[in-house]
């Protein structure tokens, strides 16, 4: 009998792959989307998936959704995913990220207890750790220094209150940075592939603009990640908390370095003021020990194929052709 899978956020850049990971499995997969918002991402997967229009901020729709799904797990994606759009707007960030996870919470509640959530959190919420005290581990403590991070961290402790008294079956996931096709243009790698790309393409003049190019992070490609995602309701431990990592540090110059070392054009960067955050953190790089244990996953895909496959995904975006 095939596991009934739902995914909050099936459209998004994580979510899109999480789903193409799940199908690959011979998973029954349904998920959330956003009332008017883009599938495309999905879209060759259309076939395969059920959908359902549904903002997180209406209770009646999850429910709804739940009820018809009848899941055997959730995978909470869905949410505001940005430190700059988190200091923006603070009030939306919160309301996407904590009430929305309230009312899929809720939902859970009313109409699925006994299904398995594995809620996907954020390596921000961890702060600014010194370098001597990394890779950085479950057992560090919190200290958010952005609303998105914050919001975050709130998420979490809802989903414990909600195992702790309603007795749902939680897992909670702390991916560090990942990266690669699909992937916004509001973050970093995608923002420096676009604009590259636009240069070749000259749609803009051969400058590149930059914020700081200091901060170290641990990246991974997305589709490494998806696997991380599926193989953790498989294996991992209700009540438990993971950080999903590399281990390896990477500085946004040397990412910055690589992704120009794949085009020909002539490129001049350009340092930006409107592009640094006061709320950067220098360093994070994550030790994912715990969950590699747990579920024998280990990253497959170095730097140099994500680098290369994203690129070729915005050439592709830039040329018009069908997304991938």
């Amino acid at each position: 009998m095939s596991l009934r899978v739902l995914v909050t956020g099936i459209g998004g850049f994580a979510g899109s792959h999480l789903a193409d990971a799940l199908v690959r499995a011979g998973t029954h997969v349904e998920g959330t989307v956003r009332p008017g918002g883009s599938l495309s991402r999905i879209e060759h997967l259309a076939h395969r998936l059920t959908l359902h229009p549904c903002d997180l901020l209406s209770p009646a729709c999850l429910v709804e959704a739940i009820r018809k799904a009848k899941p055997d797990a959730v995978y909470h994606l869905a949410g505001a995913s940005s430190v700059g759009a988190g200091e923006r707007d603070p009030g939306g960030t919160l309301d996407a990220n904590l009430t929305g996870t309230l009312h899929l919470l809720e939902a859970l509640r009313r109409e699925a207890r006994g299904a398995l959530l594995v809620s996907i959190s954020s390596s921000e919420v961890y702060g600014r750790v010194p370098a001597d005290e990394g890779p950085i581990r479950e057992d560090r403590h919190e200290a958010p220094v952005n609303h998105y991070a914050l919001s975050k961290l709130f998420s979490e402790q809802l989903v414990r209150f909600y195992q702790r008294n309603h007795g749902i079956a939680a897992i909670l996931l702390r991916p560090f940075t990942h990266i690669g096709p699909r992937q916004s243009d509001r973050f970093v790698c995608s923002s420096f592939v676009k604009q590259v790309v636009w240069i070749e393409a000259a749609r803009s003049s051969p400058v590149i603009r930059v914020g700081n190019l200091d901060p170290v992070r641990d990246f991974t490609d997305v589709r490494d990640m998806a696997e991380a995602y599926r193989l953790a309701a498989e294996h991992c431990r209700p009540g438990s908390l993971y950080n999903v990592a590399s281990g390896k540090g990477v500085s946004i110059a040397e990412l910055l370095n690589r992704i120009l070392s794949l085009t020909d054009a002539r490129i001049e960067v350009r340092r930006d003021p409107d592009r640094v955050r006061a709320t950067d953190i220098p360093l994070l790089v994550g030790d994912a020990t715990s969950f590699k244990r747990a579920t024998g996953w280990k990253p497959r895909l170095d730097l140099r194929d994500t680098l290369s496959e994203t690129l070729a995904y915005w050439r592709r975006q830039a040329a018009g052709e069908p997304p991938s």
